[in-house]
């Protein structure tokens, strides 16, 4: 069951001061917690700059482009929970917020953009920078509205943080027409309020789930993005300590099961049906999805021939479609739902079967953690070497970002980590250029905790001017770049499909020169042995640094393009 708190506020009294709406966007972001504010200004938004400047708080965060604002607001929302809140001007400005803010929304984090725009007597006008901004933003936000009149503001901004926050979170929208920003109100959003809540699945429900989970052959808990909440790994970890349930993660789960629980964690999957946790996946009976979402994993691709049983624990009702089909849906909250449904299975264990599939395939993704064979590194370094010597070299509360490019398939299948939201990847979208900005808003939300970074060298030029952000701010941070001058991970899927390439060629640049242009350390590695002292070295260094690793991709094609789950169930 839902409950939801009613929102308190002050309306507008003869006692209230009246100021600026642009001051109580400020003043509501106050109360709302909010921490810091990126953004790019622009003439249509800088009352609210003015009032920000104004009261030094939240932090303003000047960013060199909205793509990267809204990217550092979205691993915000990740990182704490919190929604980030991305400021940006009219016209471009806003146009500009497009990918990242759909980027938020496809993968379930809280931003809330506020985006400024023309007076609105000029809103119908063919003039500088007027656009429908709404009508572009209700594309790619669960929620848009532009305000019309200054005593709608602090409510909108307020009702956009509740839609950002509320199950699956995303991002959301408030236009702000420049002279309402001016305008006075007396209207006040200050007072505490309340999330929605959720209430636990329901009896029924859970023990439906629990009589097939009990009866099944071969049961595998099949792990979501919306299972990474401290909370509910905690619940997760409890129902694994009494039980012998195999996990796979996706990769925005990664993280999800620790150490003391190793010998429950199977893989991930999210790329091509060739892993060890697709075998487990394709020899399940029933498969208990937890927080899971269609865009992380498609169930076409798992859930071939529909053999298997689905049970849909999440916050939200499932999707459905060919592929799934849930028998039962244990809606409510995650964490809760899985308590009570740890005590109707405590003590399960797998059959003679499983057991052997499960050992099986433990063994496999234990053997694929062990240092390639010798490699020439004439051509760059082997890139799974390279995975693991950094898994190697940083400790296990280092916060890990992941861009998109062949480096983030081996991250997510040779990184191991042991903590929620400790190794993030973008698997919805696949947006490049997300590593940098997300580490530099890392850096300001885990300060006491080390921040690596990692991209291809395509990836990187995305959002490479963010480095003068982070070099401005003195954040912490260490970037590695696998570098090998192409986009490859389009390169191996082209040769699969057509047997060459076509348009992935990028050239070389100076990384070391680059980082060093800005004011950030550069370092480059063409050995293995000199990682460790590197990373060290940089993790060191005061501010941004660098790191320039040639990769050698030639083996990409064989290694992480084919379907070769038919070999791997010999």
């Amino acid at each position: 069951m839902i409950s939801t708190a009613p929102l308190t506020s002050t309306a507008a009294t003869p006692t209230a001061t009246a100021c600026r709406a642009a001051d109580r966007i400020v003043e509501t972001l106050q109360a709302l917690g909010v921490r810091w504010v990126f953004g790019v200004p622009g003439a249509k938004i800088d009352p609210v700059y003015d009032a920000l400047a104004a009261v030094g708080s939240p932090r303003l965060i000047t960013c060199r482009t909205e793509q990267g604002a809204a990217s550092m607001a979205a691993a915000i929302g990740r990182l704490t929970g919190i929604p980030g809140v991305v400021l940006v001007t009219s016209g471009p400005g806003t146009s500009n917020l497009a990918t990242g803010l759909i980027t938020a929304t496809t993968e379930g984090d809280p931003v809330v953009a506020i985006c400024g725009a023309v007076r609105r007597a000029d809103r119908l006008k063919r003039t500088h920078q007027t656009m429908d901004a709404a009508g572009l933003l209700s594309t790619v936000t669960k929620s848009t509205a532009e305000v019309a009149t200054a005593d709608n503001v602090p409510e909108a901004i307020t009702a956009a943080f509740r839609a950002a926050v509320q199950a699956p979170q995303g991002a959301t929208a408030v236009v702000l027409p420049y002279d309402v920003g001016l305008e006075q109100t007396t209207v006040t959003m200050t007072d505490p309020w309340r999330e929605s809540t959720l209430g636990v699945a329901t009896d029924d429900t859970l023990a439906r789930a629990a009589a097939l989970l009990s009866a099944a052959e071969f049961p595998v808990i099949l792990a979501g993005a919306r299972a990474g909440t401290d909370r509910t790994v905690a619940a997760l970890h409890r129902l694994l300590r009494t039980t012998d349930l195999p996990v796979v993660e996706t990769f925005q789960a990664a993280g999800i099961v620790s150490r003391e629980l190793e010998d429950h964690y199977l893989g991930r999957v999210g790329f091509a049906r060739n892993q060890p946790g697709d075998v487990v996946l394709h020899s399940a009976d029933v498969v208990l999805a937890v927080g899971y979402d269609f865009v992380e994993y498609e169930p076409a691709v798992w859930n071939r021939g529909r053999q298997r049983i689905i049970i849909h624990l999440d916050e939200i009702p499932a999707d459905v479609d060919d592929a799934y089909r849930p028998a039962v849906e244990a809606v409510g909250r995650i964490d809760s739902s899985l308590d009570r449904l740890a005590d109707l299975v405590a003590g399960l264990t797998l059959g003679t079967t499983a057991s052997r599939i499960v050992d099986t395939e433990r063994v496999r993704l234990s053997a694929s953690a062990d240092t390639p064979d010798r490699h020439d590194d004439e051509h760059g370094l082997d890139p799974v070497a390279l995975t693991l010597a950094l898994r190697q070299a940083v400790p296990d509360e280092t916060t890990v970002l992941c861009d998109v490019g062949s480096h983030y398939l081996y991250l997510a299948r040779y990184f191991r980590t042991y903590r929620p939201r400790s190794l993030m990847f973008s698997n919805g979208q696949q947006n490049l250029g997300v590593a940098l900005p997300w580490a530099i808003a890392a850096s300001l939300a885990r300060p006491e905790t080390p921040v690596l970074s990692v991209s291809g060298d395509g990836g990187f030029l995305y959002s490479a001017g963010e480095l003068a952000t982070a070099v401005s701010l003195g954040a912490s941070l260490t970037h590695v770049i696998f570098n090998d001058g192409t986009y490859d991970m389009v390169a191996f899927q082209q040769l699969q499909k057509y047997g060459r390439t076509a348009g992935v060629e990028l050239g070389s640049y100076d990384v070391v020169g680059f980082a060093k242009a800005f004011g950030a350390h550069g370092h480059r590695v063409t050995s293995l042995a000199d990682l460790p002292a590197t990373i060290a070295r940089a993790m060191a260094e005061p501010g941004p640094s660098l790191i320039d690793a040639p990769v050698d991709y030639r083996d990409n094609y064989a290694v992480l393009g084919a379907d070769l789950l038919a070999d791997l169930l010999v």
